[in-house]
């Protein structure tokens, strides 16, 4: 038994020897090596990972990996360059769209201020009467002729001047107009006016009946 143990513990101490002979012979001078080789480089001006690199990639396992990296970012950016500029252009035409819009408003809008100015004008030309007398072969404005005018005019842009004048005015118009007329150009107008203008008509109509 103490033969086995003894022989044992020989075993244990030269497995042990082996080591430590293979890390105080091999590895602590290579890695002393290295450090050495890294600095002398280093003092010199030489960095040694850009000449690994250089030599590897004439390595064709290495090469390739390198190309491929570089390949495969370059797809990258170049797809993202691509949709960046798609997205550019999708919203440059949305706001050209957009102006285009905005200003055939401004010029339906400034044509309808034009013409309510007009109307007005009429219509305060009419209220206050001329101071001169009129040749006696020009005929004054009646009110089935404004009617007319507004009969040709578009529901939207009646809508838009009767609220202008006075209740009276507006009454006399639209009491002139035909039925179907009235109905669309109270569409046109916001409830509250729509409302009012319905009131006034059906008290007109009601006074008409009693006379």
């Amino acid at each position: 038994m103490k033969e086995q143990e003894i022989g044992k513990e020989i075993e244990t101490e030269e497995k042990v020897g082996k080591f430590q002979w293979f890390l105080f012979v091999i590895v602590i001078p290579l890695l002393f090596t290295i450090a050495l080789t890294l600095v002398i480089t280093t003092i010199a001006g030489v960095n040694v990972f850009d000449v690994a690199k250089k030599y590897g990639a004439n390595l064709p396992f290495i090469s390739k990996l390198v190309g491929d990296t570089q390949k495969s970012t370059e797809q990258v950016l170049k797809e993202n360059m691509l949709q960046q500029k798609a997205t550019i252009e999708e919203k440059t035409m949305q706001i050209k769209k957009l102006e285009k819009e905005v200003k055939n408003k401004q010029s339906e809008i400034d044509a309808l201020k034009q013409e309510i100015k007009r109307l007005n004008d009429e219509l305060s030309a009419k209220q206050q009467g001329n101071t001169t007398s009129p040749p006696l072969n020009e005929k004054k404005p009646t009110v089935q002729d404004i009617a007319k005018m507004y009969e040709t005019m578009s529901p939207k842009n009646a809508a838009l001047i009767i609220p202008k004048m006075s209740d009276q005015e507006a009454v006399n118009i639209l009491s002139a107009l035909g039925s179907d007329t009235v109905a669309a150009i109270l569409e046109k107008m916001t409830p509250a006016d729509a409302a009012k203008y319905t009131a006034l008509l059906t008290k007109e109509a009601q006074a008409n009946g009693q006379r």
